[in-house]
């Protein structure tokens, strides 16, 4: 009798857990994981994304200048998204399927502040707000992430909250890969969606791909149906090879996430990838370019060394002049100027940075200029006019590291 009263009690934990857990991150018909995305243009133009369940089958955005006082709705221009229906199923975890709307906002002013709110007929969610770019040389600054990755909701959530609290006029965030640990599982972009909250519909969100992101050579089916990144990279990399211009800044992501692939010299990833980066490297006409990629040219662990990186894209980023590349991966920090071409009369500084908890131990290598261990760090990096001024923060909002870069 026991042993079934046992049975029953064990059985009845695992289906009501299982069920809370699906509960919790269902989607609704109230939109919900609503975040901003820079694009191509931003200084006209805005990308959002949210999601709801399949019985919403249209999503609507209205916008409008933001006024002084209460909201008038008459005056808002609707945009309509496109819809995607996507089904998650990652080993035990609950199903999911749900409705992405993508919504590209066109026709905005420069310099302006704006108020969104998206949803449909019949739920809309709350109003947020945004600035677009000023297209001059006007200052701004964004906040650089290392790999956030683990324990999104419980220790990651106070990283981005204490850099949004540092600077929440900042223009943009941006993160070098890895944004979660498991790619396809729903649970935790929950989390991610969760650390960051009300902050990804304010702030545009800029990010690169890491080998967490990737299933092997797949890309997790989230990261294009959640994010409305830029299409301007070589096909079949839509979403992670791409570069943005905001104000007198191009920013150029490389996909050298899924390695093994980029590795093969001639395989498509790395020639697609060179060529284009040469070609918008050459057309470019902003004053700084910083790039961001997961993988680092240079590592802060001694077991690591990706010598590819710095062989097939080091020349094209030297040749044109590259200012600053920002990455992830290693779990630890590092940073300095560094070729492997001692004949080339510019140096390129490298950043390593870490957000999340995971952390492995730093190496000191020649190439560092400074390095750290053990240590969860968010990076403002403010852009004016000449002057490039770097700073990165303990979570605790401590400087731990700073330099400056002049034109």
């Amino acid at each position: 009798m026991r042993n079934i009263e046992l049975f029953f009690t064990i059985f009845f934990s695992i289906f009501w857990g299982r069920l809370l857990d699906a509960q919790e991150i269902a989607p609704s018909s109230i939109p919900d994981r609503i975040i901003l995305n820079l694009t191509e243009n931003s200084s006209i133009s805005m990308a959002v994304t949210w999601r709801t369940d399949t019985t919403v089958s249209k999503g609507l955005c209205e916008v409008q200048l933001a006024p002084e006082g209460p909201i008038d709705i008459k005056k808002s221009k609707i945009f309509k998204a496109k819809t995607t229906k996507v089904r998650y199923e990652y080993n035990e975890e609950p199903k999911i399927v749900s409705n992405h709307h993508s919504c590209l906002l066109t026709e905005l002013e420069s310099g302006k502040q704006y108020i969104y709110r998206v949803g449909s007929q019949s739920n809309w969610s709350e109003w947020f707000q945004f600035k677009t770019p000023s297209d001059q040389n006007s200052c701004f600054s964004f906040i650089y992430f290392g790999d956030p990755q683990s324990n999104l909701k419980s220790q990651w959530s106070r990283v981005i909250r204490g850099a949004f609290q540092h600077d929440s006029n900042c223009g943009f965030m941006l993160y070098a890969g890895d944004l979660i640990n498991r790619a396809g599982r729903d649970s935790e972009w929950q989390e991610w969606f969760l650390a960051g909250s009300f902050i990804y519909g304010m702030i545009p969100q800029v990010m690169t791909p890491g080998n967490h992101d990737y299933n092997g050579l797949t890309l997790d089916p989230h990261w294009n149906a959640q994010f409305t990144l830029p299409t301007n990279g070589p096909k079949g990399l839509e979403g992670t090879c791409f570069f943005i211009d905001y104000n007198n800044l191009r920013l150029i992501s490389i996909d050298s996430a899924a390695d093994s692939e980029l590795k093969n010299e001639n395989g498509y990833m790395m020639t697609a990838q060179k060529s284009w980066l040469d070609s918008v490297l050459q057309t470019n006409t902003k004053k700084w370019v910083i790039i961001t990629t997961h993988l680092p040219f240079y590592s802060s662990k001694e077991n690591r060394d990706n010598k590819f990186l710095r062989k097939h894209f080091q020349p094209i980023l030297e040749k044109h002049k590259v200012d600053l590349v920002l990455s992830g991966h290693d779990h630890a920090y590092a940073r300095g100027r560094a070729t492997d071409n001692p004949s080339n009369d510019h140096k390129v500084m490298y950043v390593v940075s870490v957000s999340g908890p995971k952390m492995y131990k730093a190496d000191n290598k020649d190439w560092m200029e400074h390095f750290g261990s053990f240590k969860q760090l968010y990076q403002v990096i403010t852009i004016d006019n000449n002057e490039l001024v770097y700073e990165s923060f303990t979570t605790d909002g401590q400087l731990f590291d700073t330099f400056i870069l002049k034109k």
